[in-house]
């Protein structure tokens, strides 16, 4: 299973499929993105992210820092705040997508060794997880710290599954210090983004 990504599955490679169903998944949330802010704390977040400020306890500072940042860099486009903090719900969960598929690949590939299959059904379960309700919604148009906690825990999921097959190496090592940094990073946007470290228990 080592080094799965690199193999190739048809006309690409894994990693290069994983892009394309991020990719694809970024584009319906894209064409249904919503135009202004939505109910309950959304308006907060958006209005913080603008003017840099202090949302509600726990206060979610990385997700104020990475909205500012995200409105800076995208203050190019004509759109307005709102709409352009949705757009960065929108990439946040594209983003955990792409590394959903490729756990995907991960687990499929502990069953078969038809890459066709395991491809077939990392682009079924993407698909599904991205269209599910909850996660649509906060992906378009109700943006909280949600979007990006799902992308924290999509990418320690991965790299979880990759770090047991190198634990007992330099590289495992290392990954496992990069585990360690993006849960302690994820913690402060908001605790959901700490729950793969169950996985690493198990692994230990």
């Amino acid at each position: 299973m080592r080094g799965i990504e690199r193999q190739k599955v048809g006309v690409l490679p894994v990693w290069a499929w994983s892009i394309v169903a991020g990719g694809m998944v970024w584009l319906l949330y894209l064409l249904t993105l919503g135009p202004s802010t939505a109910w309950w704390d959304t308006s907060e977040y958006i209005a913080t992210s603008y003017i840099l400020g202090l949302p509600h306890p726990p206060g979610n500072p990385l997700f104020v820092i990475i909205g500012r940042a995200w409105l800076t860099l995208t203050s190019w486009l004509p759109m307005d705040v709102a709409p352009r903090i949705n757009l960065l719900a929108a990439t946040a969960s594209a983003v955990a997508a792409a590394f959903w598929f490729l756990a995907v690949m991960r687990i499929w590939d502990h069953f078969t060794e038809n890459r066709a299959v395991s491809l077939a059904a990392a682009f079924v379960a993407v698909l599904v997880g991205g269209t599910a309700f909850t996660v649509w919604t906060q992906s378009n148009v109700n943006e909280k710290v949600y979007t990006v906690s799902l992308m924290f825990v999509a990418i320690l999921t991965y790299l979880a599954m990759v770090w047991e097959d190198h634990s007992e190496t330099w590289r495992g090592d290392r990954i496992f210090l990069l585990v360690c940094f993006l849960l302690g990073l994820g913690a402060t946007n908001h605790q959901m983004s700490v729950l793969p470290l169950s996985l690493i228990h198990i692994s230990e």
